[in-house]
């Protein structure tokens, strides 16, 4: 599954290299065809000039006529640099001060835009055609615009429909196998708890009964979750200090033993508002990141510390899930949340993908990766909208 991830990643950095390439030769194309038209445009022009140039001193009535079929922006100056006439200009219909004035900074600017005048000698006297860009040269040039504007519009619209296609099979998947999950569950429990009445008739099995009591009712409960993957989920006002608290007080007599030191902390902060939740899909988070930071600190030890807090500021209930275990790369922080990523050898890397899928899709809370280093250990980061009430349970508390 890793393997399979990390050929989806170098996939896309091929798909991406691919993109900057067809980019890149689209404005090369479109350069070398501008400065080809270009070139064209003025040999074209060079022509007409000599055309000019004779019928000035041959046939001086035929040049309006020979204006009159120019179809680019032209101005002629004579050799002092005031404008005799010009063609295809709108804005100049004018021969005042002021309209001359702007003509004779046009010329600069088509000057200075690279269209080197082009001098037209005849008797004692020499005439200067300055020009511009066609309206087909000016449209050529912003072809790549258009084209990449163009290739990046589909490619988003393809990327957002690869993704709902993705995201949809990935939603069939998590439904199917969850629901198959409760009900291959069923039959396991309804098992153990005829075997838990058959044992309730021993005296002495009273404390075991308890715990399998206990273990039997997680069972029903993961049972519970997993149904409601691909249903409708009910949010109610929840104290999730409780829910905290009850998740780490089942941890608390289950943690590793024989000579590991695991430590599990859990601080609540004073004051800590409800929120709106579904209990049971909440708890199961929170067991996912014990579980995670478990795994993480399996082999030497260490502590796992659970922190919630309220956020004045944006009225949010802050829960951070922190670790002293291996922790990951930081460029890592989003592949984590990926179905199939684990660092386990026989893990099926779903217990994280799940945790962001309930706080995020279930209750549009933000799960997220705060802090880690490698080596230094990992801290989740929960943010949820409060209810802005202080359940009754907090109440007076100190």
């Amino acid at each position: 599954m890793i393997e399979s991830l990390r050929s989806r990643g170098g996939i896309k950095g091929l798909l991406f290299l691919t993109g900057v390439l067809l980019v890149i030769a689209i404005l090369v194309y479109a350069k070398s065809l501008v400065d080809d038209l270009k070139a064209q445009a003025r040999t074209h022009m060079s022509t007409r000039i000599e055309q000019y140039s004779l019928l000035v001193t041959y046939s001086a009535d035929e040049v309006l006529d020979f204006v009159d079929t120019i179809d680019f922006p032209l101005v002629v100056t004579d050799d002092e640099g005031n404008p005799k006439f010009w063609k295809n200009i709108p804005w100049a219909d004018g021969e005042d001060p002021e309209s001359m004035d702007r003509l004779r900074q046009y010329v600069e600017r088509m000057d200075r835009s690279g269209h080197e005048p082009i001098p037209v000698h005849y008797g004692d006297y020499t005439d200067w055609f300055h020009y511009d860009d066609s309206d087909l040269i000016r449209r050529v040039q912003f072809f790549p615009v258009v084209a990449i504007l163009a290739i990046a519009f589909f490619g988003l619209l393809g990327y957002l429909g690869f993704r709902y296609v993705l995201d949809t099979e990935e939603g069939h998947v998590w439904v199917g196998m969850a629901r198959e999950t409760a009900h291959q569950l069923g039959t396991p429990i309804s098992s153990m708890m005829g075997w838990i009445e058959v044992l309730e008739s021993d005296p002495g099995m009273t404390e075991a009964l308890d715990q399998m009591k206990r273990d039997t009712a997680r069972l029903e409960k993961i049972a519970y979750r997993f149904s409601k993957i691909g249903s409708a989920v009910d949010l109610k006002p929840a104290d999730v200090g409780a829910i905290i608290e009850r998740v780490v007080d089942y941890f608390q007599h289950r943690l590793p033993r024989g000579g590991r030191d695991v430590r599990l902390i859990c601080e609540t902060g004073r004051d800590l508002p409800g929120a709106m939740l579904n209990s049971f899909l909440f708890e199961w988070v929170i067991e996912n990141l014990i579980r995670n930071s478990l795994d993480s600190i399996s082999a030497t030890g260490g502590e796992i510390r659970i922190e919630s807090r309220a956020i004045r500021q944006g009225n949010k209930l802050q829960i951070d899930v922190s670790d002293t275990g291996k922790g990951i790369d930081p460029a890592r922080r989003e592949e984590i949340f990926r179905p199939g990523y684990t660092t386990k050898s026989r893990g099926w890397g779903l217990g994280l993908s799940l945790a962001r899928r309930i706080i995020e899709g279930y209750h549009k809370g933000r799960i997220f990766v705060h802090d880690t280093r490698p080596g230094k250990g990992i801290t989740f980061r929960i943010l949820l909208d409060a209810t802005g009430e202080i359940p009754p349970a907090k109440e007076g508390k100190a």
